[in-house]
């Protein structure tokens, strides 16, 4: 496939976004052998598919075994259709009132978990389509221990049980959010809270679904006694299609990080020693030697955080450069002077493997994420407000 840009802004910038929709591709496939068949696959593309870019993701995704998406806003899932994705798709968090009509008229599913929901549901039904019979296709989120959105596990039965009642209603299915899918003492009473709201539910929906990333790929998760593979028909995977997110104690895949950052170098100075770089000079180069200092037109405003100021690397004709100075809001400056033939115009990677050497170590997201002493998902949904857009395979 031939590279191309999609750049809503600064379509001119020598710094982008590179995403190889090939390792995507990849991951899926494995993904999808790893969890059981009967096991369908949501791709959580919220946040632009975490700076993926989502329209181009999803047309991937639909190729390897994914059959749904799921996105964060009603505006998300609008977005989706204007650009012609034609899978199921839902809105996992709150829809307001006022826009549920996009939902039914753009064949979009909903999550609700409370009385309210079920009346703004009902009222907009009454309005505009009880003549036509369309229901709206919902799903019930239980709140079995996240604390942050969900009807109560204890409530949820009834909940669900009025939901199935109701003939503007469709559900679709019923779902909860794991706090930690690696940490079974946090993981385990959901997953029992879980198992006890579902044996309540006769008939149960089309959709039960628990696992996200970490937790569908989790060793164990899929085992026949295991208390969240009953009944669990769906998995919820965002961050794992984009090659993070394994569980640690997974052997059996290897995933592949889709995202590069690049950006090529616009200016090189020669400085001389001891001499102060960016704001505040907390940097100095070497006592003993000139240096040659590289800018690249790439920031803080760009989603790298200045936090990371002097702790990070790039990749030039397959050497390691040092990040020196202060990160601007524009630009930051990388001590080249052991890459003597290198020019402007020649590309530093920030984030991925140099194009002049696939084989040396790469730098991934979660080096970043250590040193920032934050998550992927973070860094991830930092980069993709300014920078533009490059696909790969």
């Amino acid at each position: 496939m031939k590279s191309l840009r999609n750049v809503p802004l600064q379509p001119r910038r020598d710094a982008w976004v590179e995403i190889n929709l090939g390792a995507i591709e990849e991951n899926a496939r494995a993904i999808r052998k790893l969890v059981p068949a009967h096991v369908s696959l949501m791709a959580i593309v919220k946040a632009d598919a975490y700076g993926h870019g989502s329209a181009m993701v999803l047309n991937t995704l639909g190729a390897s075994g994914v059959s749904m998406a799921g996105v964060a806003a009603i505006d998300e899932a609008l977005h989706l259709r204007e650009a012609g994705i034609k899978m199921p798709i839902l809105v996992i968090g709150v829809v307001p009132d006022w826009a549920v009509q996009y939902a039914i008229e753009s064949d979009i599913q909903l999550t609700i978990f409370a009385q309210h929901h079920v009346e703004s549901l009902r009222k907009a039904y009454q309005q505009a389509y009880q003549k036509e019979g369309k229901a709206f296709k919902v799903h019930v989120k239980v709140d079995t221990g996240m604390h942050r959105i969900g009807i109560g596990w204890e409530e949820a039965a009834d909940f669900i049980r009025q939901c199935q009642q109701l003939p503007f209603i469709q559900l679709e299915g019923v779902f909860t959010h794991l706090a930690d899918s690696h940490d079974s003492a946090l993981s385990q009473p959901q997953l029992d809270r879980w198992r006890q709201v579902c044996s309540q539910i006769d008939p149960l929906p089309r959709y039960i679904h628990i696992s996200n990333s970490g937790h569908a790929l989790c060793p164990h998760a899929w085992d026949a006694d295991s208390p969240s593979a009953t009944g669990n028909n769906l998995a919820r995977l965002g961050i794992g299609f984009f090659g993070y997110g394994n569980h640690p104690q997974q052997t059996n895949l290897v995933l592949k990080p889709a995202m590069s950052l690049k950006a090529r170098i616009m200016h090189i100075q020669q400085v001389p020693p001891r001499t102060g770089i960016s704001y505040g000079h907390s940097y100095h180069t070497p006592e003993t030697s000139i240096s040659r200092i590289a800018t690249v037109p790439l920031g803080y405003s760009d989603g790298v955080p200045r936090i990371l100021s002097g702790q990070i690397e790039g990749l030039l004709a397959g050497n390691r450069v040092p990040q020196v100075g202060k990160i601007t809001m524009d630009q930051m400056m990388f001590n080249i002077t052991d890459v003597p033939d290198a020019q402007v115009g020649d590309i530093i990677t920030l984030i991925g493997s140099s194009q002049a050497n696939q084989t040396e170590d790469a730098i991934w997201l979660d080096d970043w994420a250590k040193k920032a002493n934050t998550i992927e998902y973070e860094l991830m949904c930092a980069l993709r407000v300014r920078l533009p857009k490059t696909y790969t395979r």
